[in-house]
């Protein structure tokens, strides 16, 4: 009977170094994956990825992280639905990660999908705790821009002023002011306050390097156009 309990005794304390050697090798995939994601080898960082999940057993933080990095590769090689589907997982093993509803919110807003992104937003703000400036500031800014998409300018309105109260020298919050002011008929406050956003872009490198970029250039132009048009009998 002792000699059977020892080799319980043995079995027990085997698996639970198998178990510390588990969760090691799972931190161990994750840091390689973030640096081979910090040098931009996108493949080994999610296979490293993947392989943490694999490895982690039930440690949900790690398989949490696992999940957040892979979101972020999802990104950078243009797949937003592998993104969205990557953070919800997340979601589900971390709840209250209100930065994750804000980025699957901001996913879903580039796909079109504003019901999605707003309901998405309203969750982030409420589980978040204090963000930088001028993150805030974009996630506002984005919130702001789908309100206008489904015709909720009042709250756009309101959205924009967060925007800008959190990042003055934010680009993305003087475009969606200069919209709103556009969406009330105001052409010359459109047109001041997507001056003020162009010249900030310009400043800001790479902001007009991207397709959203090009089209907030296109926007600008056609602002221009209607001011000058609407003053026109001025010169």
């Amino acid at each position: 009977m002792i000699k059977y309990g020892r080799i319980l005794t043995f079995f027990a304390a085997l698996g639970l170094l198998g178990l510390g050697v588990f969760v090691l090798d799972a931190k161990k995939e994750l840091n390689l994956a973030y640096k081979a994601y910090e040098y931009r080898d996108m493949d080994q960082a999610m296979r490293h990825a993947r392989r943490t999940r694999f490895a982690m057993g039930n440690d949900k933080k790690i398989m949490a992280k696992a999940l957040k990095l892979q979101y972020a590769i999802a990104v950078r090689l243009g797949h937003p639905e592998k993104a969205i589907s990557l953070l919800g997982e997340a979601i589900q093993l971390e709840p209250d990660c209100g930065l994750c509803y804000l980025r699957r919110g901001d996913l879903a807003y580039t796909q079109k999908n504003y019901t999605a992104a707003l309901d998405d937003f309203k969750k982030g703000f409420e589980n978040s705790g204090p963000l930088k400036p001028a993150t805030e500031s974009y996630y506002y800014a984005r919130r702001g821009l789908s309100c206008l998409a489904v015709g909720e300018n009042k709250n756009a309105e309101a959205d924009s002023r967060k925007a800008l109260a959190s990042d003055p020298g934010s680009a993305l919050a003087f475009f969606l002011e200069s919209k709103v002011r556009d969406r009330f008929g105001d052409i010359d406050g459109a047109y001041g306050n997507a001056l003020k956003a162009y010249g900030l872009g310009r400043n800001s490198p790479g902001f007009f390097s991207s397709q959203e970029g090009d089209f907030w250039l296109r926007y600008y132009g056609d602002i221009s156009i209607r001011y000058k048009a609407a003053h026109r009998h001025d010169l």
